[in-house]
């Protein structure tokens, strides 16, 4: 290794060092094998900001193309809390990236930046660049739910039973995740392409494999009303979060709108966290769209706060948009 390289990674040793102590459930971050850093920001000799850029272009037949815009940069950010410094490297990184994503205005570009949700010295050059929270993920850690009993009896009161799913199921939860999705396109992170329904069905399809006990089909007087699906100890989530422990992480929990505001979300999210913890997991996570004004309010009253934030600036170069260094 060379003394750059060492002079790097000790860098990026302090800045992640910097996140924990801002949030210990962050997880130590370095950078990926063959990562370069492109963008730099600091005075002297010192860094205080730097970067990692990533470009991905897909068509509106890709599968993950639901997940987002077709045209997306991506920064990977990490900074020492010298604010001059972060909105340097953004306003220089916008500058140079967005006219070349597409058109003015294309609403199929964007440009995109993931951080800790504490890092609070972040939000002003974010939005000093066009940029919004459009996505959470959020965590909730420790032991505290109620008896799996108690969930279900309530559920009972309501007509409700949960149903585990099998793979016969796969067609309806497609559908009912293309609602789930149908609605969050509203809050600006997802995109309703054609086939939606037969993309999230082959996800479905994966994960009734993996674990075949942790989906479950919502029914209300034998009616289907929504549906509950957890994943455990995927690589991904175990990546999102500190060291120590496994990790679940709520996939979906969809009611359909004729079932909402009785107390059968809160019920079904109770009967999953009993479930969880008598697996042995004390951290859950989930996803969220930070603009979706239920959704914030109601994660926080069952136990999650944000460990992440996910900040979009879409269309990547607004209409009439001038860019300057």
């Amino acid at each position: 290794m060379t003394a750059q390289n060492t002079d790097l990674e000790l860098l990026l040793g302090r800045m992640s060092d910097r996140e924990r102590e801002i949030d210990p459930q962050l997880p130590v971050r370095s950078l990926n094998p063959g990562d370069a850093v492109v963008r730099r920001a600091g005075s002297g000799n010192t860094d205080h900001a730097l970067a990692v850029s990533r470009e991905k272009v897909l068509t509106a037949s890709d599968p993950e193309a639901i997940w987002g815009p077709l045209v997306t940069s991506s920064l990977e950010l990490r900074w020492d809390g010298d604010e001059p410094a972060a909105a340097r490297l953004l306003r220089e990184w916008v500058a140079d990236t967005a006219p070349r994503l597409g058109e003015d205005g294309d609403w199929e570009t964007s440009l995109s930046v993931k951080v800790p949700s504490r890092d609070s010295g972040l939000v002003r050059p974010l939005l000093s660049q066009g940029f919004a929270c459009v996505d959470i993920t959020g965590i909730r850690v420790g032991a505290r739910g109620v008896a799996e009993s108690e969930a279900e009896a309530r559920l009972r009161a309501g007509g409700v039973t949960l149903r585990l799913a099998t793979s016969a199921d796969a067609p309806l939860l497609g559908v009912l995740d293309s609602e789930l999705l149908a609605h969050d396109v509203q809050h600006g992170g997802l995109a309703d392409r054609p086939g939606a329904a037969a993309i999230l069905q082959v996800g479905i399809e994966v994960r009734l494999a993996i674990d075949p006990e942790w989906t479950w089909v919502i029914e209300q007087r034998g009616e289907a009303v929504g549906y509950l699906s957890i994943e455990l100890n995927r690589e991904r989530h175990l990546q999102a979060c500190a060291q120590g422990g496994g990790v679940a992480f709520i996939q979906a929990m969809y009611l359909r709108p004729t079932v909402r505001g009785g107390g059968i979300g809160e019920a079904v999210v109770e009967f999953a966290h009993a479930r969880i913890e008598a697996e042995g997991f004390d951290r859950i996570l989930l996803g969220y769209a930070a603009q979706n004004p239920r959704s914030g309010p109601f994660w926080c009253r069952m136990g999650y706060r944000p460990l992440w934030s996910g900040w979009q600036r879409r269309p990547g170069l607004p209409a009439g948009t001038t860019v300057t260094r």
